[in-house]
């Protein structure tokens, strides 16, 4: 996930470079863990609460210098070298033709390509070399399946960010969505500067809060059984387990983009900043290993015992909503952990972990819904876009509310229902209540608390996916930003 947390200089040394972009003081990612970290113990077993007695650093967090200090630095760079060196072409994605077809080919070559070779580099460097010495699971096996599986995902994951790219640049080109030209944003010195400077920091602080709930919305049954379990079948990750994510879950994912490219008038710049840093930051923190750049005990736990650790440390989110756990231990840590998850043993984490493979049959119910929601309503997205608008044959597709609906919100409600089927079919003797088979891990919370949570995961997990499928569907004009910028236009009208 999105990473804010750097050790500054300040904790080291007074020299301004010690540290920069994540290195450790030898200027190398690799060998030392991170400095709360206590060696004497295993890894994973170390409190979190000396690093979390810090956060939020929020003089850090707001001036940016957390960039300077850690993995998003290297992130930066390789978004600017992608906008200047492979930038988008406005004249070419004005029409749905072999034209704009070949940019989308090339565009997924080079996205495939940053991807794959940073996580290879992650993982080769971790798993071949043994740069690291330090595995939070002593007790690994590593597994050709598995790492194909993730790759697998991981690469379907790319492509869909690619067809994020289309759109939106289709959507700059035509007009249905504005934004800040190269030459308008830096016409003033300060101004573009300073709009250049505000993107860079604002897009990774969003996506820390983005990443929780939208994450937590995710771990609801329904949306977990049909979406999330394939990112979980990792319980002992490796960094192409990251991205390893079942498509609907990369859908809301790249929501992420929100804001401030999808409601804001800003340079495109912000949208690809925002997209390098959802595809390549997951790589790091999703070693396995303590002792290195980015390594992320935090969300380790969370793969290990499933419902806890829904964000970053950042934000302190988990701590304030009752669902931090602290360290590796089968014993439920009620001190930090709030939740009523069933607990997840040795036994069944490694059991779980050998479900990361291609080899196999979907249940029934899997194989419906990835028929339906994979392939069906995108190809129905695909004809009412590209297809031709005019003809009778083609009436159903000229709704984008019905289109974006069938896209981005049947989905959830498709996974509630196979859900109510399928525990109809088993009939099982453990009678569940109505409340727990739709929202478990969060059956037992007030509904004040857990209305608020889905509620604020929709809004900024599900609904700017509507939001953009709908905006590329509709006429200019119509689009959510249009829709938003002029309700806001009235209020103030009539305030005056």
């Amino acid at each position: 996930m999105s990473s804010s947390r750097t050790e500054t200089k300040s904790n080291k040394t007074t020299k301004w470079y010690n540290g920069i972009g994540g290195l450790n003081p030898n200027f190398s990612l690799f060998g030392i863990p991170p400095t709360w970290v206590n060696t004497s113990l295993p890894p994973g077993h170390t409190s979190q609460s000396a690093m979390l007695s810090t956060y939020p650093e929020w003089r850090t967090l707001l001036t940016g210098t957390y960039i300077l200090y850690s993995l998003n630095l290297v992130w930066l760079l390789i978004a600017i070298w992608v906008y200047i060196v492979f930038p988008y072409d406005y004249e070419v994605a004005k029409h749905w033709d072999s034209h704009f077809g070949h940019w989308i080919v090339k565009r997924a070559v080079v996205n495939m390509s940053i991807v794959h070779l940073y996580y290879s580099f992650w993982h080769v460097s971790l798993y071949g070399l043994k740069w690291s010495t330090r595995p939070f699971n002593t007790n690994r096996v590593y597994r050709w399946d598995k790492l194909l599986h993730n790759m697998w995902y991981t690469t379907l994951g790319t492509l869909q960010w690619t067809a994020w790219e289309a759109l939106m640049l289709y959507c700059y080109a035509t007009g249905r969505m504005p934004y800040l030209s190269n030459e308008e944003a830096f016409t003033s010195l300060c101004y573009g500067t300073s709009h250049f400077l505000i993107c860079i920091i604002a897009v990774p602080l969003y996506r820390e809060v983005h990443f929780y709930f939208a994450h937590r919305l995710i771990h609801i049954r329904s949306l977990y059984t049909y979406v999330h379990s394939v990112h979980h079948r990792n319980t002992d990750v490796e960094p192409f387990s990251g991205l390893c994510m079942h498509p609907i879950e990369h859908l809301y994912y790249f929501t992420s983009i929100a804001l401030p490219s999808l409601y804001l008038r800003v340079t495109p710049f912000a949208f690809l900043w925002n997209g390098v840093h959802l595809i390549l930051s997951p790589g790091a923190s999703h070693s396995g290993w303590e002792d290195h750049v980015d390594s992320d005990q935090y969300h380790y736990l969370h793969h290990r015992y499933f419902e806890c650790n829904y964000g970053t440390p950042s934000l302190l989110l988990d701590c304030i909503f009752g669902t931090f756990r602290d360290k590796l231990s089968d014993k439920s840590d009620t001190t930090t952990y709030q939740g009523d998850a069933d607990g997840v043993g040795d036994v069944t984490a490694r059991k779980l972990d050998g479900k990361a493979s291609l080899l196999g049959l979907p249940d029934w119910d899997q194989f419906v819904y990835n028929l339906l929601f994979c392939v069906m309503t995108p190809a129905i997205y695909v004809m009412a876009l590209i297809g031709p608008s005019s003809s009778s044959s083609a009436a159903p597709f000229n709704n984008p509310s019905g289109v974006a609906f069938l896209v981005v919100i049947a989905p959830i409600i498709g996974g509630i229902l196979l859900g109510l089927v399928k525990s109809w079919v088993k009939r099982k003797k453990r009678r569940e209540s109505l409340k727990r088979l739709l929202s478990y891990p969060f059956h037992k919370d007030a509904f004040s608390n857990l209305g608020m949570h889905i509620v604020i995961g929709v809004m900024i997990g599900v609904l700017p996916a509507y939001h953009l499928f709908h905006m590329s569907l509709s006429e200019v004009g119509k689009g959510a930003y249009f829709q938003l910028w002029a309700c806001i236009t009235r209020e103030e009208n009539a305030m005056v």
